[in-house]
């Protein structure tokens, strides 16, 4: 007897989901969209109370990167009378959904562009520095090697 073959399912890829961290983001603004009447109220309400990073320019130059856990607006306001006022003139905003993750994606953001307004080059944790595990080889390497060169050279 012949068994009836059943006809599989091709599996179904998952999609990424988009939007799922990102909830906004702007064009390279000036600042002084920040005080301009026309737009304020509508600047007021797609960021304050929101958080986010945000980018700090002078120019086309990254001066830099922030991030703001409940009030993009207010950030950005403050960086106006702050250690960085006058060192920029235009400001690109990222609202993001997850709180939790904003100090990692500041972390990468500044490791990857090393903007020269931030003073502390982020913190990795001490269990995902892969090369604190790699320096720990390297040293026990060395030990073996030191062993293996006296040997060969008959000391």
């Amino acid at each position: 007897m012949q068994q009836a073959q059943v006809a599989k399912r091709p599996k179904r890829r998952r999609r990424p989901i988009k939007g799922a961290l990102i909830k906004g983001v702007t064009g390279r603004l000036p600042v002084n969209i920040l005080s301009n009447p026309v737009f304020e109220q509508h600047v007021r309400s797609l960021m304050k109370g929101h958080s986010g990073i945000y980018l700090l320019y002078k120019r086309k130059s990254l001066h830099y990167v922030g991030i703001a856990s409940k009030n993009l607006l207010g950030r950005l306001n403050d960086h106006q009378a702050d250690r960085h006022a006058g060192k920029w003139d235009r400001f690109v905003v990222y609202r993001i959904r997850s709180v939790r993750l904003l100090k990692d994606l500041e972390t990468l953001l500044i490791t990857l562009l090393n903007p020269p307004g931030n003073a502390n080059e982020g913190r990795v944790p001490k269990d995902a520095d892969m090369n604190r595990v790699l320096r720990k080889v390297l040293k026990e390497g060395e030990g073996e090697i030191r062993i293996i060169r006296k040997a060969l050279s008959g000391k």
